[in-house]
């Protein structure tokens, strides 16, 4: 039987963690690292081989799609599946024009993950049967909440725990800006403080 090496490159630990103890679990698979940055992954690329890489496209220090631009041209035979938050409407992608393998929300179950799994070791596309088509009425709901791109950035950055000081400077604007933001998004979004934020938020973006 083949064994497929896997790679995880994710900065949330414990979302990490829980699909590396899943990959743990069944015998056709070997967890070879996890990496919370490009930079890291990198640097595990240059020492092992793998099959898989599964990519969240939304890491702190690069966008997740120019990895998968850089991994596709160098290491072509690897199979990628990107991991995210966000519906690909959401982030300007179409389901057709998507360069990955798989595209698993991580709203989605661990049936989801092995169904995307299996996909890659047969050289099959998979797309999470989750993600939202045009005019769904998902969309209609996110869309009557009105949130914009940079406040969705916002609730992404809080959702990992960043502090308004470090929000600010990532993404080169004020702290007196993430604030309004902030406010912004709880009235739109009826939110009290950041556990409602995020509880209510993981649904909506």
């Amino acid at each position: 039987m083949k064994i497929f090496k896997i790679g995880i490159v994710d900065d949330h630990v414990l979302f990490a963690e829980g699909i590396s103890n899943i990959i743990a679990s069944l015998s056709q698979y070997k967890l070879s690292f996890i990496a919370n940055s490009a930079q890291n992954m990198m640097a595990e690329l240059e020492q092992q081989s793998i099959d898989f890489l599964l990519l969240d496209i939304n890491l702190p220090e690069v966008n997740g799609l120019e990895i998968l631009k850089h991994i596709k041209k160098e290491y072509p035979k690897i199979r990628v599946m990107l991991l995210s938050m966000y519906q690909p409407n959401d982030i300007g992608l179409k389901t057709n024009d998507i360069a990955a393998d798989a595209y698993v929300l991580k709203i989605s179950g661990k049936e989801i993950l092995l169904d995307a799994l299996l996909a890659l070791e047969h050289n099959d596309k998979y797309l999470d049967p989750n993600i939202i088509k045009n005019n769904s009425i998902e969309d209609k709901f996110t869309n009557q909440l009105k949130l914009t791109k940079r406040e969705k950035e916002i609730i992404d950055l809080i959702s990992k725990g960043k502090t308004t000081k470090q929000i600010a400077a990532q993404l080169f604007i004020s702290e007196l800006t993430i604030k309004t933001h902030r406010k912004n998004i709880h009235e739109k979004m009826g939110t009290k403080n950041v556990a409602n934020l995020i509880n209510f938020g993981s649904f909506t973006i």
